[in-house]
């Protein structure tokens, strides 16, 4: 009786200290993930896997969405991260963003898609020459130019556009995380602006067919 009473105190001791131990681990573990990021990588977003590890490199979860809004009628979620954050791609500084958001399903949490808006910064083109260093030739590449005497574009009233605009849509496919990029470079030479969008969508999930008709890329972006 006495060595039965023995054996399950030791028992007791030693599962109170692994106890212990694993929540010491997990509270480091827990403090690692929430130890906010100065900087965003952006060429770090993982598509194809949950937003909640997607997130984790950046010491970000959910909560921390910049965006407050719940789409009722819709299958997809959307993550914004804060425009007051520093932002980069790969080494490149992207300076001030108008918007980074990540789209993610809400049947199973998998973010398929992000989206960058930048306005009015003289990084876009050190960006377009960053994402021609890594991902090397482009599958698709037009310029449009808009001037007073040729118009091709219309402007906000529906109107011919006066204004001298140059547009370039360019399109790149980065094999190695199965993305697809469509960017479009607007630059307008009257007012002195500029505004960049890029779309970046995993081309091996189930929504990349859905979102290139959602955004009307195919038109925008030809075969």
């Amino acid at each position: 009786m006495k060595k039965l009473l023995l054996l399950f105190t030791i028992a007791h001791f030693l599962t109170s200290c692994n106890g212990h131990e694993t929540k010491k681990m997990d509270n480091k573990i827990e403090k690692i993930a929430t130890e906010k990021k100065d900087t965003i990588k952006i060429n770090e977003i993982n598509l194809n896997s949950s937003l909640d590890k997607t997130l984790i490199p950046f010491g970000l979860n959910k909560n921390d969405n910049n965006n407050s809004a719940y789409n009722l009628n819709l299958d997809y979620e959307e993550f914004s991260f804060s425009p007051q954050q520093n932002f980069k791609f790969n080494d490149q500084d992207i300076g001030k963003i108008k918007s980074l958001i990540i789209y993610y399903l809400k049947e199973d949490n998998t973010a398929f898609t992000y989206e960058l808006e930048l306005e009015n910064n003289n990084n876009c083109e050190l960006l377009i020459g960053e994402f021609n260093k890594i991902f090397g030739k482009h599958l698709f590449y037009q310029k449009n130019e808009n001037t007073k005497e040729r118009p091709i574009f219309l402007d906000e009233n529906g109107e011919q556009e006066t204004r001298h605009i140059i547009e370039e849509l360019i399109r790149w496919n980065d094999s190695q995380h199965n993305v697809s990029y469509f960017v479009t470079y607007k630059k307008n030479l009257t007012t002195n602006e500029n505004k960049l969008t890029v779309i970046a969508i995993c081309n091996i999930h189930k929504k990349y067919a859905e979102w290139i008709d959602f955004r009307s890329l195919s038109m925008v972006f030809p075969k």
